[in-house]
């Protein structure tokens, strides 16, 4: 059996110029498959084969090359790795052709051959010249390389040094990277009878195998692959630069539509605003400006989108390219490196394109002069360069592992080991296992922001024993959410910055010091609660009679807590030491009576309320001197 590689080989051109027959002649496959092709003799939809040469066996995509259907080609066109560009010999370039050329270029092809079809209808001079035009349309291109070889389908002629030349580029292509999460663009969708939904697409990165749990984006679908094709043979696993058909039960063929994706469940976070790199091609019709109206196409989607030009940039015209933000209409799910395509809001031509850098950027402020400087690192630079510059670019303070590995389209394994060599991206809450990823400077930042907001927290409040958590949160200026803030306060208490106590944070030199008017009214509630023994007033009561504010009686009864003075049984409920050693007593004695004790019990014992009971035994409960069963406490013997 042949050796299936992660190459695909497609082809682009005018319509009418001999693509479909020309993978006839090659592979001996029909990539035609609607009877609407068959009968007008054109391509409509996308095609479909594999090529075999020298035992290893490569995927084609067939794209249409009408006008009309230029979204079919674009969604066949992002996965090609080789590029079989045909001009038939009698037309010469024509205006889809400059066009599949213009496409072709902006997705960043590299390896192609530019390929005459129909000799058999023409002569010599005739071939000479179409050769001449096309190294015209090629120069100052990644395309000028590429060979011309001129073939005819119907003959054969030409097609042993075609063959020849394929073989020696497809030897030098390597397979994609399939280490990533699995992503796959969705370009086509179908129930099979007895075995549900089967979608099919070109994987771009990473791989799947039968029995992995898959989710369709944008959305919240999950399910799960139950088969895997490639090339119409069940496989162990699809990989990335593949034609994979994955078969996923269970779910409705409208909702894995062409513009979706298949893709890891890990892949969560979907965008509608993305920092590019914006090339205009020389056949735009007039420069581009900011909030000019745009048509996009990312892998199989097509979304409608507004630009906005970045830098000291006014517009961008033909043969220009510069940074843009474009915002869009619908959300789309991609990383950076990703290719794109724009054409105009009617569809009529295509203006321009180019790549993904930010997949998940921001507003950006005109007064931030170093943006196209840090955005050009998260294009070109290195792995942990461009690891830093996506953090520092993102609005949050830090970014999960799973969105980092996302949006650099790396394994999780490998974003771990890119920052291991990185001094400026830091883990949360440590190393030995993060949960999350920021800037060195961001941490500096936030943790400056942490102790002025502790330091002003506790001029305000001395005799609180610290700041509430979430108050202290609630206070940063930087976006925290509240599932990241625990590891970021153990790193800033493993560092000595804070101290954490419960659910509250302090500075580490802070200290409860009460002037005279504050010892005064501690001692006076202390008094208070020595002298209602077993039913204290509560924290209302107390505020009440002393004519200060709950949250300062609180602030003082915590602060005699610490003292050791008082018990905390609930949150506004302290008992004085004594009165507190007596309930506890009185619990033991009326279990070692009886084995058990009630909450009527209880309360006859106390002489007290149900309020004071239950919420004594509750509480010797959860400090583990009782244990609960149904409606009855026993002493804990363990």
């Amino acid at each position: 059996m042949s050796q299936t590689e992660r190459v695909i080989l497609g082809t682009a051109g005018h319509i009418d110029h001999g693509k479909t027959a020309l993978i006839r002649a090659l592979t001996g496959q029909e990539t035609d498959r609607l009877a609407a092709e068959k009968e007008r003799g054109i391509s409509i939809e996308l095609g479909f084969a594999h090529y075999e040469i020298d035992e290893h066996r490569f995927g084609v995509v067939d794209v249409p090359g009408h006008e009309r259907f230029i979204r079919q080609m674009l969604a066949g066109a992002h996965g090609i790795d080789l590029v079989l560009f045909t001009i038939a010999a009698d037309d010469g370039i024509m205006p889809q052709t400059e066009e599949h050329f213009d496409i072709l270029h902006l997705l960043g092809a590299r390896h192609g051959i530019f390929v005459i079809t129909k000799t058999d209808l023409v002569d010599a001079d005739r071939i000479a010249e179409v050769r001449s035009d096309i190294e015209v349309l090629a120069v100052g291109t990644a395309c000028e390389a590429w060979p011309v070889l001129a073939v005819s389908s119907t003959t054969g002629t030409g097609l042993d040094g075609l063959r020849a030349e394929l073989s020696r580029q497809l030897a030098g292509l390597p397979g994609r990277d399939a280490s990533g999460f699995f992503r796959l663009p969705i370009d086509r969708s179908f129930i099979l009878r007895g075995h549900g939904l089967v979608v099919t697409g070109t994987a771009i990165a990473g791989a799947v195998q039968e029995g992995d749990a898959l989710a369709i984006r944008p959305g919240d679908i999950t399910c799960r692959a139950r088969s895997v094709q490639v090339h119409g043979e069940n496989v162990e696993r699809g990989l990335a630069g593949q034609r994979v058909a994955v078969n996923i039960p269970g779910i409705e063929k409208a909702d894995a539509k062409r513009g979706r994706w298949l893709t890891d469940p890990r892949i969560e976070v979907t965008t509608d605003r993305l920092d590019c790199w914006f090339e205009v091609r020389p056949g735009a019709s007039r420069p581009l400006k900011s909030f000019d109206r745009l048509r996009v196409y990312v892998t199989t989607a097509e979304v409608m989108g507004r630009i906005i030009l970045l830098g000291d940039q006014k517009e961008l015209p033909p043969k220009s390219s510069g940074w843009c933000q474009i915002s869009l209409d619908e959300p789309v799910l991609v990383a950076a490196g990703d290719r794109f395509i724009a054409r105009t809001e009617t569809a009529t031509r295509t203006t321009g394109g180019g790549e993904i850098v930010h997949p998940f950027a921001p507003r950006h402020r005109a007064s931030d002069t170093s943006l196209t400087e840090r955005l050009e690192v998260l294009r070109t630079g290195s792995a942990p360069s461009r690891m830093h510059a996506f953090l520092d670019l993102l609005n949050e303070f830090a970014a999960p592992t799973e969105l980092v590995a996302q949006c650099l389209a790396q394994s999780e394994e490998g974003v771990r080991r890119t920052a291991a060599s990185s001094q400026d991206v830091l883990p949360l809450p440590d190393a030995s296992e993060p949960e999350a990823w920021t800037t060195a400077g961001k941490w500096r930042k936030l943790e400056k922001e942490v102790v002025s907001a502790l330091e002003s927290f506790h001029r305000v409040h001395p005799i609180a024993e610290g700041m509430d958590m979430e108050s202290l949160r609630s206070r940063l200026r930087v976006p925290l959410p509240a599932k990241l803030f625990r590891p970021v306060i153990t790193r800033l208490e493993t560092a000595g910055v804070v101290v954490r106590q419960e659910a509250s944070v302090r500075l580490p030199q802070h200290e409860i010091k009460l002037d005279e008017t504050q010892s005064t009214q501690a001692s006076e509630i202390l008094a208070a609660l020595e002298a209602g023994g077993l039913t204290p007033p509560d924290a209302k009561q107390i505020a009440s009679t002393a004519g200060l504010t709950q949250p300062k009686i609180l602030e003082l009864l915590h602060m005699l807590e610490k003292q050791e003075k008082v018990v905390r049984v609930t949150p506004d409920i302290f008992y004085a030491k004594a009165s507190y050693a007596e309930a506890k007593r009185l619990l033991r004695s009326g279990i070692e009576s009886s084995a058990e004790i009630t909450v009527a019990d209880y309360r006859t014992a106390l002489a007290a309320s149900r309020k004071y009971a239950l919420a004594l035994l509750e509480h010797f409960d959860q400090s583990g001197v009782t244990i609960r069963v149904g409606d009855i406490r026993r002493l804990r013997t363990t």
